[in-house]
């Protein structure tokens, strides 16, 4: 049987892949002012995707190979949908991979 956190660690894997593929990935991290940002999903100070990209995945992928808890109810789709409206590229599958982790954490 699959674990959760093999299945979470598969997940953010394939969410990296993804932004990469529709050339979302940020090669320059955000500032440390900008990091530190307590709105949610820090949208005073970044894009959604640098989001994702610095702070959900990186703070995900730590807690699932240490083994942490990971936190429950998230839903990160619905705001991810809403960012991604005014982008040209194709964001099907990065929508489908957010909720698909969001689901994984439901049923934790």
């Amino acid at each position: 049987m699959m674990t959760i956190y093999l299945q979470a660690h598969q997940l953010l894997a394939a969410i990296e892949v993804e932004l990469k593929n529709a050339s979302l990935w940020n090669e320059v991290s955000p500032s440390i002012e900008a990091l530190a940002s307590t709105t949610p999903f820090c949208i005073d100070t970044m894009p959604f995707t640098d989001w994702l990209q610095f702070i959900f995945l990186a703070k995900m992928t730590q807690r699932v190979a240490m083994q942490m808890p990971l936190p429950v109810n998230m839903a990160i789709q619905p705001m991810a949908e809403e960012a991604f409206k005014p982008l040209t590229v194709d964001t099907c599958e990065l929508l489908a991979l957010i909720l698909s982790f969001d689901k994984l954490l439901k049923n934790i």
